[in-house]
């Protein structure tokens, strides 16, 4: 469900989406929207590679799969923050419970 959200911006920012949008010959709002969408992916990305949040949370915050994340975390080159030993002890565990 989408809502209106009316906000202020500069004029640096404003000419920024003209532009991109006449670029693309788009509206400006369509590049907004995209922007906020890179915007998330970007952070998510940036939370996850200092270890501040999991895969999963990352990709929520992105608004798209683990598998998706998975995929844009190596097009973008972010190492995991997961240590050998971690990743080592997580077997361990799951070969406990399996």
């Amino acid at each position: 469900m989408q809502k209106v959200l009316s906000m202020r911006i500069d004029k640096a920012d404003l000419d920024f989406v003209s532009l991109e949008a006449k670029e693309k010959k788009a509206d400006k709002t369509a590049i907004i929207r995209s922007l906020i969408g890179k915007g998330r992916l970007h952070l998510a990305m940036e939370q996850y590679r200092k270890g501040k949040v999991s895969i999963g949370k990352a990709a929520q915050k992105a608004g798209i799969t683990i598998s998706e994340m998975m995929d844009k975390l190596a097009e973008f080159g972010v190492k995991s923050p997961v240590t050998k030993e971690q990743y080592l002890l997580g077997l361990k565990n799951a070969e406990k419970i399996l």
